[in-house]
């Protein structure tokens, strides 16, 4: 019969493949040997990228302290900057300043001796040695402020006789005496003041005699009145 004989012959061949699949020592060892090549790769993967992160983390951190470094330098400059502008602004001050600066000084003193003088009369010094700025009027014997500003003013009196005195007025107000008295028959009395005053603009600087009857003020070299702008106010 045929049946019988296909069954059997079926039968064998499916036990002879599966002894066949079961007892082939090399398909076992190269599946085991790719398992073992796929660990070790995988491994080394992991390790490169483990060494990339350490890498790139030493680079980040580098550029973050490179950020901070300029960050640094920024304010620095920053300050810098400030510091220029305000030295600049100063700068700009004086040199207005100095544009602005008005020079001003005289020295007179006078041609001829005063006898005699009235009680508050100004005494007229016309002999002008300097004038610069054109503040003295040797008209009036007036001192007229050009400017606001502290000025130093400078009296010296010489007299042959008991009254030599004489005041300086700053707009009508005696802010200094001098007195050139003569005590001996040998010597001229001599006298001599200096003030620092604070002026502002148009106010006035004259001297004055202060004494009646028997007085003298000697002239040339020997009596002088002088002043000059120390710095604006």
């Amino acid at each position: 019969m045929v049946y019988p004989v296909l069954v059997l012959l079926f039968c064998s061949i499916s036990d002879v493949s599966c002894l066949l699949n079961s007892a082939d020592p090399t398909v076992l060892t190269t599946a085991s040997s790719s398992n073992t090549l796929d660990s070790q790769f995988t491994h080394q993967l992991l390790l490169q990228e483990q060494q990339l992160r350490i890498e790139l983390q030493k680079q980040i951190t580098n550029i973050q302290s490179q950020i901070q470094d300029l960050r640094t330098n920024v304010v620095t400059c920053e300050n810098n900057y400030r510091n220029l502008q305000t030295k600049f602004s100063d700068m700009n001050a004086n040199l207005s300043t100095i544009a602005n600066r008005q020079e001003v000084a005289f020295f007179v003193r006078l041609r001829n001796r005063i006898t005699n003088h009235h009680q508050s009369t100004i005494i007229v010094f016309d002999d002008v040695q300097l004038n610069k700025g054109n503040a003295y009027d040797a008209n009036i014997g007036t001192f007229t402020a050009p400017v606001n500003g502290i000025y130093k003013f400078d009296l010296v009196l010489s007299s042959d006789v008991e009254n030599g005195h004489g005041e300086m007025m700053h707009n009508g107000v005696n802010i200094l005496d001098v007195y050139a008295d003569k005590h001996t028959q040998s010597w001229f009395g001599r006298g001599s003041g200096a003030i620092i005053v604070l002026m502002n603009k148009g106010d006035k600087m004259w001297i004055q005699n202060t004494d009646t009857g028997n007085t003298v003020i000697n002239a040339g070299i020997e009596t002088a009145f002088s002043g000059h702008l120390l710095f604006l106010a």
